[in-house]
């Protein structure tokens, strides 16, 4: 598997290729701009299968009612399901325009998917969403808007919750060894690096 990374969009998300020896291409978070998405296919010569969504905002997942009228399969939580198809999904309150979508599939925790090949295990992690989860794929770990290079996300959001989130990170800051982490937002690092660092390191 080859993993490429993108950002798009005003808020800069973070949007992730996975891509098997096939050429088939799973995004984690494919954000808002489809152009670019689209572009970025072209680019790397691979197909888009999926879309995996951490959660279900509109920066994370405005674009993914344009990606399935491609064909490509739209896999999100239980939780945050609904969202897609309501304003819970935040787009009214960032004047933001979202095409609504009834995902394909959905998952629980601690679901393990196998989606081209491509291995990948469901930790669900609320506190930013009550759906919100992270992609554990090898020792890498994909993780939203739940764990930052040194903070975590909003809970001051709908369904958001600042307890789920304190023990959504004690539950991946408990895990065995060491991840690459990589977010919703910003910069790439390391599990251990935030168990030392992270402002919410205190409370795990």
């Amino acid at each position: 598997m080859k993993l490429y990374h993108l950002q798009s969009g005003q808020l800069r998300v973070n949007s992730y290729f996975l891509v098997n020896d096939n050429g088939e291409a799973v995004i984690i978070d494919s954000g808002e701009n489809y152009k670019k998405i689209k572009q970025t296919e072209q680019d790397l010569n691979v197909k888009i299968k999926a879309v995996l969504l951490t959660h279900a905002h509109f920066d994370h997942a405005g674009n993914v009612k344009k990606l399935q009228d491609d064909g490509v399969k739209i896999y999100i939580s239980k939780q945050d399901a609904p969202k897609l198809l309501s304003e819970d999904n935040l787009s009214s309150d960032f004047g933001r325009r979202f095409d609504y979508c009834k995902a394909d599939f959905t998952f629980d925790d601690q679901d393990e998917l196998d989606v081209c090949g491509i291995k990948i295990k469901v930790m669900l992690t609320p506190g930013h969403t009550d759906g919100s989860v992270c992609f554990m794929v090898d020792k890498a770990i994909f993780t939203g808007d739940t764990l930052f290079d040194g903070s975590v996300g909003r809970t001051d959001f709908i369904s958001g919750n600042r307890q789920d989130m304190i023990n959504s990170i004690k539950k991946l800051f408990a895990l065995d060894g060491d991840y690459s982490i990589y977010p919703g937002h910003d910069t790439f690092t390391t599990l251990d690096y935030q168990r030392k660092y992270n402002i919410f390191a205190e409370y795990a």
